[in-house]
């Protein structure tokens, strides 16, 4: 490892000890903000968890990075709550296994994210499982393996605008995606999606989703597909593809968006 905690527990405010191509994982630590200052780290050593890791620490901030050349996450996180994320960026990591992951074991309350980025990232390139209470602002991901944002299990949360583009083109993942029993209790602002599996995909008994407006087009699958979940909803918007919009299983489902024909079931 690094020698990590200590050094970086004593100097997170000043980052520049921290080299630009570390040999073992950044070991985040409570209280702490890690600001880069727009610097980019090569990840390409870490074939084991993260570029930076947070695990059970509390109240960590993490901006202006951008994370590059294929670490095995750029951040990997179990138990880390009332974490801040911003202006995070992940470029060519198209062999990772994903970029931006809140793990299935543990929480991720009062997590606050915001100008996340993405291009080239292999898997999902953000998934959230167990949030309670999280912001999430603007985040735009082109060309990834999985979903552009995906949340698990996580409710009560605001989103702003997801963007992207060659999300799992020809697959079932989605720009925006809930499944797992995600919700209730999320209000996102916009979908913009274009040549992706799906535009917006909520499934396996997810639900209390609402979104603003979509624009979605040229998705290889649904362009939105609704799948065994409650009260979910789309206001408004415009979705072209074949089969531009689908309801299938669940209840309190509707689709306000003009699909350029009938929502199939």
């Amino acid at each position: 490892m690094l020698s990590s905690s200590a050094a970086f527990q004593a100097s997170a405010a000043d980052t520049s000890g921290i080299p630009s191509k570390p040999t073992s994982p950044i070991v985040v630590q409570s209280g702490q903000t890690y600001d880069f200052g727009g610097r980019t780290l090569d990840g390409s050593n870490i074939k084991d968890n993260g570029l930076f890791r947070c695990w059970g620490q509390d109240k960590v901030t993490i901006k202006n990075v951008t994370v590059t050349n294929n670490p095995r996450y750029a951040l990997l996180a179990r138990n880390c709550t009332n974490a801040t994320i911003t202006n995070f960026k992940m470029t060519k990591m198209a062999n990772s296994a994903g970029g931006i992951r809140f793990d299935i074991d543990g929480i991720s309350d009062g997590l606050k994210m915001d100008k996340i980025t993405g291009t080239d990232v292999g898997g999902q390139a953000i998934e959230i499982w167990n949030a309670n209470g999280f912001t999430i602002g603007d985040v735009r991901i082109d060309r990834s393996g999985g979903s552009g944002l995906l949340l698990d299990g996580s409710k009560n949360g605001t989103i702003g605008t997801v963007t992207g583009t060659y999300n799992n083109q020809g697959g079932g993942y989605a720009t925006f995606r809930v499944a797992n029993s995600n919700g209730p209790n999320i209000r996102v602002k916009k979908v913009y999606s274009r040549n992706s599996g799906r535009g917006f995909f909520s499934v396996s008994k997810s639900g209390g989703v609402t979104i603003d407006t979509v624009d979605i087009a040229s998705s290889t699958s649904e362009g939105i597909y609704i799948q065994d979940s409650t009260n979910t909803k789309v206001l408004s918007g415009k979705v072209r593809g074949t089969p531009n919009c689908r309801i299938r299983g669940g209840s309190g489902n509707s689709i306000a968006a003009d699909c350029g024909g009938a929502i199939q079931n």
